[in-house]
């Protein structure tokens, strides 16, 4: 295991020794090279990456050895094999990485020629270049067509994907959100009145402030202004001009002002984000099949999981900023886990009638029994955390009228998502099962933040390579939980197109105060 080492050294100990001249597979389940490619944005750059391997394939050997220098190359085309396999789109997606491909793939063509011969040397790396390249052109011919994507943000739920030019209808799964895509989103003055904006998604907070304030003619000049987001509850964040993506940072059911630096305490909520949408929410959930709900709940959150990559992990624990890259899709996955949570406590708030309350509770604990079984952890907690918050757990009258079978079954599954010693119910429990699965997305942040907040990514001016072990660990997890294409059996549906169009969008209040408000309307509290 390595522990420590300058960037460099530890690539040449990789191509050195973890890497064979002569077996191709032998590298597949190194720990410690799938440790550097699924962290070595960290402490090297792709751009020094591909220069040091450029170095090693064109290594100078003053004793003229043919066999060495044939290894030297074998073992860059293996390194970069794996580098794709299990990278996969960011390496393609770097300019710099495609062009290092495109060279490579020339050289490798050219050194068959030249030093293979009759021994056939290179054969096989020629034929890994062949792969890699073909997945490159798939790969791009696959951009084009979805090239130019819109969305729009709507306060609540997740970014809808306006349009799409995908040739294939028949893929009817849900777009990765690129840095490039433009997105559609409202800017708010404090007056209430706002302007709409349609930008790329990986827009700097400043590229918003600019266009905003060119549409809203504030009086104030550019520089003194700044950009916030308020949230449901009336807190006030403020963004810094290089921060990127801020459309899908913002938390459910907030919005995006424009404000004077000294006038941000005079922001207000708009009436959106205070109102009730009660009528509009609640009177569907009661018709819908609970596992058909599950179901369909499961594939909607697959789709948004399934497009998260591994790297989005570090750029959120070490900052976008850093790597000027965004985390729009682990961003909304994260967004739907709070949408999940808040719409359990409004769906059980917003119900003024008891047998109808205690009918929704006992429901939702049927939901998340569905959503344990399709594995579906990220659902599940949320569901779970849902009936736990105080707005729902005071209402004792309705608590006391559930089945005892309902309530038995809660109390069991309290104890699965019991956060005591590090969450160790949940862990042996996710730990004995196959993948698919949709894990329990929050945990798997602060595993990340944990490890680097607790490990100094540099000692001595060495990389901890230990710290990089960790963090790709918790990346593994991530990747097993994907390692099959997850498939359901549907239930029997009389209303399909009702139920994925509902779990889609649950609307939801996420104000603490108005659900606690909301609640003690329903059940006083008791002098």
């Amino acid at each position: 295991m390595i522990i420590a080492g300058t960037p460099q050294k530890i690539l040449e100990h990789l191509l050195e020794h973890r890497l064979s001249s002569t077996n191709v597979a032998s590298s597949r389940n190194d720990p410690c090279l799938d440790d550097f490619l699924l962290t070595h944005i960290v402490f090297m750059p792709t751009r020094t990456l591909v220069s040091e391997l450029n170095k090693y394939y064109h290594m100078e050997n003053p004793a003229q050895d043919r066999e060495y220098t044939i290894n030297c190359k074998r073992k860059v085309v293996q390194f970069v094999y794996r580098w794709v396999v299990t990278i996969r789109h960011p390496v393609f997606d770097d300019v710099v990485s495609m062009s290092f491909l495109e060279e490579l793939a020339t050289d490798v063509e050219a050194d068959c020629q030249l030093l293979g011969g009759k021994s056939q040397a290179l054969q096989e790396e020629a034929s890994l270049m062949h792969h890699i390249m073909s997945r490159l052109r798939r790969y791009q011919d696959e951009r084009l067509e979805t090239s130019g994507l819109k969305w729009k943000l709507p306060p609540g739920g997740q970014p809808i994907c306006l349009f799409t030019a995908v040739s294939n209808p028949s893929k009817n799964s849900r777009p990765i959100i690129r840095p490039s895509d433009d997105i559609i989103f409202r800017v708010y003055c404090a007056d209430h009145t706002f302007c709409t904006l349609r930008l790329p998604v990986n827009a700097t907070a400043e590229t918003i402030k600019v266009g905003a304030y060119e549409k809203c003619s504030l009086r104030h000049p550019v520089q003194d202004l700044r950009i916030v987001e308020v949230k449901s509850n009336g807190e006030r964040v403020p963004f810094r001009d290089s921060e990127h993506s801020i459309p899908t940072t913002v938390a459910l059911n907030s919005c995006i002002f424009l404000t004077p630096k000294d006038h941000m305490d005079a922001l207000t909520c708009v009436p959106e984000q205070e109102k009730s949408e009660g009528a509009e929410i609640s009177g569907d959930f009661d018709s819908l099949s609970t596992k058909e709900l599950a179901y369909h709940m499961t594939l909607f959150d697959w789709e948004l999981f399934w497009n998260v990559h591994e790297y989005e992990l570090i750029y959120l624990t070490f900052g976008r900023h850093r790597f000027q890259q965004i985390t729009a899709n682990l961003d909304i996955f994260l967004r739907r886990f709070n949408e999940i949570q808040y719409w359990v406590i409004t769906e059980i708030c917003m119900s003024q009638n008891i047998s109808k309350r205690t009918n929704i509770l006992k429901k939702m604990i049927k939901l998340a029994t569905y959503c344990k079984e399709y594995y579906n952890f990220n659902a599940f907690f949320a569901i779970l955390m849902g009936l736990s918050d105080v707005a729902v757990s005071r209402l004792s009258t309705t608590w006391d009228k559930l089945p005892s079978k309902s309530r038995k079954q809660f109390t069991e599954y309290e104890a699965l998502i019991d956060p005591s010693r590090n969450h160790r119910a949940y862990r042996i429990t996710v730990g004995k099962l196959p993948s698919p699965m949709i894990p329990f997305m929050p945990l798997l942040i602060k595993d990340m933040k944990f490890t680097h907040d607790g490990n100094k990514t540099h000692v001595d001016g060495l990389v901890n390579f230990e710290k990089m072990h960790m963090l790709a660990q918790t990346m593994r997890t991530l990747r097993y939980c994907r390692a099959r294409h997850l498939v359901l059996d549907p239930p029997v549906s009389k209303n399909e197109a009702d139920v994925k169009s509902y779990v889609s969008c649950l609307r939801c209040i996420n104000n603490e105060r108005t659900l606690m408000s909301m609640s003690q309307k329903l059940e006083p509290r008791r002098t």
